[in-house]
């Protein structure tokens, strides 16, 4: 798998911000063109930072890596082994993907704590603001995926890409991550292929 070399904007068409993550490897499918945009600890906090996993701190914690460069490659290793793990535990049925989901959640719980929102409607976990706190934030969005109803749940039907999503579709019968990418590329080949047999 090639590493991205830039900074990115990450792709947000999993229907839940653990299927965003799965989906920051690109051709998941095809070893010789799959590409994780998750190249460091630092693709990792911009990705929490877009898609709101970790919606504060971030600057802080680009700071703190660059000065603890092994915690952080650490924390990386461990968060795109939580990403695969929700990859296997969804679509591979992996018992040992869920168990390291479990896991890290319990780590995440007992590292969190509660915070009353200041309109006083609720409660939500706080994660921590160290080098560990975007894969806490992961680990907890990663549980409530694989325990809610993941009968919506699909991957690409084109043969190399593998993004993955939930099929919030009316007629639940969406086939493509994205009708303007793959969805468009797949309807140009078909009509090649039947216009030069």
């Amino acid at each position: 798998m090639v590493a991205a070399g830039t900074t990115t904007t990450f792709p947000e068409v999993g229907g839940h911000a653990g299927f965003d993550l799965v989906d920051t490897v690109h051709w998941r499918l095809d070893d010789r063109r799959a590409i994780d945009t998750l190249a460091s600890y630092d693709d990792v906090v911009r990705w929490c930072s877009q898609t709101g996993v970790v919606p504060e701190g971030t600057r802080e914690l680009l700071d703190t890596a660059s000065g603890a460069p092994q915690t952080a490659a650490r924390e990386h290793t461990a968060v795109i082994a939580l990403r695969e793990a929700i990859y296997e535990a969804v679509f591979e049925s992996s018992e040992s993907a869920v168990e390291l989901i479990a896991r890290e959640y319990v780590d995440a719980l007992t590292r969190s704590v509660l915070d009353h929102d200041p309109a006083g409607h609720s409660w939500s976990w706080r994660v921590p603001s160290d080098l560990t706190g975007p894969r806490a934030a992961i680990a907890v969005l990663a549980h409530e995926l694989i325990t809610s109803d993941l009968g919506a749940a699909r991957q690409c039907g084109d043969d190399a890409c593998g993004w993955v999503y939930l099929d919030t579709s009316p007629r639940h019968n969406r086939i493509w991550c994205t009708a303007a990418g793959c969805g468009n590329r797949n309807r140009v080949a078909r009509h090649q292929a039947r216009k030069h047999p």
